[in-house]
């Protein structure tokens, strides 16, 4: 799962933990974290390990899991990437190693901003290299519209304006297209063609800006993907709604 707990979920940690219990998932990828010890203190009561991947600024970003946690490590040269950028190692009993980076890129949505998110990109999937051939997954606050997404086109406030004019010059939204184009699918999408998945503002969502993408050897076993609506705390726990994806793994490679 990843979720975005905004501002390092000052004062709301009560509903984030609230939402991670409810969910309980194996893997965790939170943005926007602060060096408060929350994420110690959410690891402890999931019973989950945990990795701080600190950055340019005090927005990290953290990982939970319950499986092994073999490595993990951070980068953030800057340009092109904003925040940080995680990369761990995990261990499956089956599967060996799966390798996951978790991302949290340049926010609103400009032609410009959009260009620097495709930097970002193509910095974190040079980091990836051949790992992408095996069991991969990249996940997080992508701050960007896929292509073919539709947003709401509501009236005013600022935002909603902002993504309608987005909305008008498709040939931009270029960031999604580069994960695509290195060979990762869209889980979200892979699953769901024809729903919006929307995930920001968690209260009245319109847009879809976060997302899990797999390496073909894991999105061919993706059995679900969901935007995280329940419990009703998960709406007022932060600006953003969750994502979380399943796969079947237990027989992977059993032929």
């Amino acid at each position: 799962m990843t979720y975005n707990i905004l501002d390092g979920g000052v004062g709301r940690e009560h509903l984030i933990t609230e939402v991670a219990e409810a969910v309980r998932p194996d893997v965790l990828v939170l943005q926007e974290v602060y060096q408060n010890g929350f994420v110690e203190r959410l690891a402890g009561d999931l019973a989950m390990q945990h990795a701080l991947a600190t950055g340019n600024s005090t927005r990290h970003m953290a990982l939970l899991s319950r499986l092994p946690i073999r490595t993990a490590a951070a980068y953030h040269p800057k340009p092109p990437i904003q925040h940080v950028a995680l990369e761990a190692e995990l261990e499956h009993p089956q599967l060996g190693a799966i390798w996951l980076f978790g991302v949290h890129l340049l926010p609103m949505l400009s032609i410009v901003r959009e260009a620097w998110r495709t930097w970002e990109i193509g910095a974190v999937l040079r980091y990836i290299g051949d790992r992408r051939r095996g069991p991969c997954l990249v996940a997080g606050d992508f701050n960007t519209v896929a292509r073919d997404d539709s947003v709401v086109a509501d009236p005013a406030p600022s935002l909603r304006r902002r993504l309608r004019w987005f909305q008008s010059r498709r040939v931009f939204r270029i960031a999604v297209g580069r994960m695509q184009a290195a060979g990762f699918h869209d889980c979200y999408r892979h699953l769901h063609p024809g729903l919006h998945g929307y995930t920001l503002p968690a209260p009245d969502p319109g847009v879809r800006l976060d997302y899990i993408f797999a390496s073909p050897p894991l999105a061919a076993r993706l059995t679900h993907c969901t935007v995280v609506t329940d419990p009703p705390a998960v709406r007022q726990a932060s600006d953003h709604l969750p994502v979380a994806a399943e796969f079947t793994l237990a027989d992977f490679g059993s032929g």
